[in-house]
This record gives structure tokens, sequence and C-alpha cells, in this order.
């Protein structure tokens, strides 16, 4: 078997392996459902286009969509980080093809070399294309150009694989050197700091924008030497650790359940997972996945209203209202730090379990939301919506992420992918997050109007909140924590 034959063989079984493990936690049919739920939503979206663009400029729209698809590869790029991970912590009783090396004649590095491959298929299948064929369909009515649409997926390919593979190398470099990766960081933050001091369009370092704004092929052999790159420096540097591994530390537990103490019975439970949080080195990923976005998020609209010279007027109870859309990463990472199925011989419940989870989310949240906007609300001298946009970050987070737990427990990464449960988030999240976005605009020009009906969306969450986290017992009580 020739070298790419072999590699496209375990491509595939990677492949089956992704279908069937998600398929059996959440169904064969929902696992398909759900790039036709993104289809029909993009077919929606793309038959409101025309309302939609007539304040938004296209040129703004496809810079937009390019840079959440831009982010939504970094996000999902950082498998260097936490490699071992994937097959220690969370799946640690399932044998994965990932673990192959520890008993087969095959390096780590071919193996993840076809194990990154997988994931730039999984996800580009998930979702890239069920965007573009939401679009192609709408063709009939919107009267969109094919031509168009298929350079729109030839830049939101690349603005995926751009996100991914430079997310990928920097925790390829983060497993090698922390002190390499704050290098990185440091002269990135001082290229991206040039770039607002001289009102320099900061878009237009990534080739894959500069190739949707300009159409010039030379962004386009850019963006495929810049991807390579990434993905050759990144699977050589990458350390993918299979097997049996121990680390020693001290007895904390005792002491770290103390400081829990407010948490009352579960005290225990919350110092065990945040003992988890820090012996795993998730802490950080955590927190960046869930402010990372905001002040990206913060830079594109400080792009839009100072170098388009868009109109925005945005005060904290936008970005707080953001928040919520964001809080639920949070609970997502700490349901990936260990595998419960040895929790099924102990005194305890899934719901407990859940409830303790929710009680340090909230934590990291409350005080990494506190501190992005205090600091946000400096940087735009916006001091005056401060205390409002706490009260809507802390009653949106406290609702989204207890949704979600009500809806999904303690595997939210697969129930997210039932179409079923997706819609019911969706419809739980979605209005009240849109109906705050929406009344923040309007906040400046009628500002008790606004005032009031934001405290009594946030009186109605706040609402929501207690009734599905006392639910949570009812629902989850009798489920058990092995897959």
């Amino acid at each position: 078997m020739s070298p790419i034959s072999k590699h496209l063989h375990l491509v595939r079984i990677m492949m089956s392996e992704e279908r069937r493990l998600n398929a059996s936690m959440i169904g064969g049919v929902q696992f398909i459902l759900f790039p036709v739920f993104i289809l029909i939503l993009s077919l929606v979206l793309s038959l409101a286009s025309p309302q939609l663009l007539k304040n938004f400029p296209l040129s703004e729209a496809y810079l937009v969509l390019n840079v959440i698809v831009l982010l939504y590869g970094v996000s999902v790029g950082g498998l260097a980080s936490f490699g071992d991970r994937i097959t220690e912590r969370r799946f640690g009783s399932v044998s994965f093809v990932l673990q192959t090396p520890a008993t087969q004649p095959i390096g780590y590095r071919e193996l993840f070399a076809a194990f990154y491959v997988k994931e730039i298929i999984y996800y580009f299948l998930y979702s890239i294309v069920p965007i573009i064929g939401g679009m192609l369909l709408s063709i009939p009515i919107t009267g969109f150009q094919v031509s168009s649409v298929l350079f729109l997926l030839l830049t939101l390919t690349l603005s995926f694989l751009l996100g991914l593979s430079f997310s990928f190398f920097l925790s390829a470099v983060s497993a090698r050197s922390k002190a390499a990766l704050g290098s990185l960081l440091v002269i990135l933050a001082l290229i991206v700091s040039l770039g607002l001091a001289t009102g320099y369009d900061l878009a237009n370092l990534v080739p894959s924008i500069a190739l949707q704004r300009t159409h010039d092929p030379v962004h386009l052999l850019l963006s495929l030497a810049l991807f390579a790159t990434f993905s050759a420096v990144a699977l050589w540097l990458v350390r993918v650790r299979t097997g049996q591994r121990s680390e020693r530390y001290e007895a904390r537990m005792l002491e770290t359940a103390d400081r829990f103490s407010l948490v009352g019975g579960n005290a225990i439970l919350a110092g065990k997972d945040w003992i988890d949080l820090v012996r795993s080195r998730t802490l950080v990923p955590i927190v960046s996945a869930y402010v990372g976005p905001l002040i990206v998020l913060a830079l594109l609209f400080w792009f839009l209203g100072t170098v388009a010279t868009i109109t925005l007027d945005l005060n904290m109870v936008f970005y707080a209202a953001m928040i919520g859309f964001f809080s639920v990463s949070i609970y997502s990472w700490l349901n990936l730090l260990d595998n419960g199925a040895f929790m099924d011989v102990l005194p305890l419940s899934v719901a407990q379990v859940i409830r303790t989870k929710l009680v340090l989310l909230s934590i990291i949240a409350v005080l990494t939301s506190t501190a992005f906007l205090f600091a946000l609300s400096l940087l735009l001298g916006q001091l005056g919506t401060l205390p409002l946009g706490l009260l809507v970050a802390y009653v949106t987070t406290a609702y989204t992420v207890t949704a979600t737990a009500y809806l999904t427990g303690l595997r939210t990464n697969s129930y997210l992918f039932d179409p079923r449960v997706l819609a019911k988030f969706s419809a739980l999240s979605i209005p009240p997050l849109c109906a705050l976005v929406i009344l923040s605009l309007s906040y400046s020009t009628h500002v008790i109007l606004a005032l009031t009906l934001i405290m009594a969306i946030c009186g109605v969450l706040a609402f929501a909140t207690l009734v599905m986290y006392r639910r949570i017992g009812r629902r989850w009580g009798r489920a058990t924590f092995s897959l």
C-alpha cells in the first residue's frame, strides 16, 4: 500500500469512528440531520438577504462571514493542546484509533496527520458545505450568481483552513514551549496594536479576506502557502502521548473543598472539578475560548465604526448579551475534563454533578465577564452603562448555561448535534438574547423604554433559570455517567 493510500485509509477509518461515536450518543438520523438544520437556516437567511442587506453593504457582509468562519476554524484548531486528553480523559475507557501507536508499529505524527485531515473534512462537510448549500438553493428566488456563491465557498474554506491551522500551530508551539508561545502572542499583539494605531485595515492581513475583496490569485496562493506552513510546522512539533501516563501532585482535596464551602454538600465535588481544571491545564483555554471571541468581536466592531465608517451605537449591554451567546463554551469545556464512568459506582447522581459544574462555571464566568466588561467600558468610555451591562451579563450567562445543562446534561458536545436538542436550545436562547441586542442599540435614544424592557427580560430570564435549575434533578436524576 502506497503512503498516500495508507493515509487515506486511516482518514476513512477515523471518519467512520467519528460517525459511529456521535451516532451512538444522539442517533444516526439526528447526526445526519444537523447539517440539514444548518442548510435550512442558511436558506432562510439567504431568502431574507434582500431586506438584511438594505442597510448593510454586501462587502461588509462578506467580511463578517469570513471573520465568523475564521474564528470557527480557530475554535476547533487547538488539536495539539488536547491530543492526549482526547485519548485519555473524556473517553478513557474507550479504545480510539488515535491510541493505536501504543500497541501498533505506526508513528504518532503519521496517525495525528490523518486525525488532522479527518477534522478538516468533518467540520467542512458539517458546517461550511451546508452554509453554501443553502445559498445555492436560494438562487431561483434571490438571483444570486452561481459564480459569486462558489467564490464565497472558496474564500470561506480558506478562512476556515487558515483559522484552524493557525490555532493548531499555536497549540503545538504551546505544547513545546510556553515561552515561545508567549513571544508569538506578543508579536501578534504588537502587529494588531500597530494596525490600530495607524488605522490600517487589519482584515487585509488575512489573505482569504483580501482574496474576497480583490479576487487577486496572489492571495489564493498566499492562503494555501500559510495553511501548508502552519500545518506542517504544527505536525512536526505536536506531542501526542497515548497509553499510561502519571504525574505526582500534593494532596489538596480537603483544602480545596474548604474553599468551596459555600456550595454546601457539593463542596467536595466542586473542589474535585477545580483540581481537574488546574491539573489538566485547561483553565486558560476555557477563559480564552470565552473571552477570545468577545475581544475579536470588539475589534471587528471597532473596525466597522472607524475604518469602514459604519455608524454603530454600541454599549456594554450589547457586549453583555454577546457574553450570553459565548458562555456555552465554558460548560462544554468542563464536560471534557475526565471520563465520569467511575462515578456510576459512587453515591452520586448526574444531576448532582451537573449542578456542581454550574456553580464552578458561575464563579469563572462572573470573574471573567466582570473583568472584560470593566476593561472594555474604560477603553470605549462606556462606564455609564457598565452596571446594567454587568446585570445583563450575569443573567444571560446563568440562563444560557443552565438551559444548556438542562437540555444536554454532561454530554453537551454530542447532544448539541441532535437537531431536536439544538432547535430547543435555539428557541430558548436566541429570541431573548437577540431582543437584548436590539434594545441595547436603542438604549441611547429611548433610555426609559429600553431600560424597562431590558430589566423585564432579565427578570423573566432569571425566573426561567431558577425553574430549569430545579428541574435538572427530574430530567437527569436517573441518567448514568457511562456512555
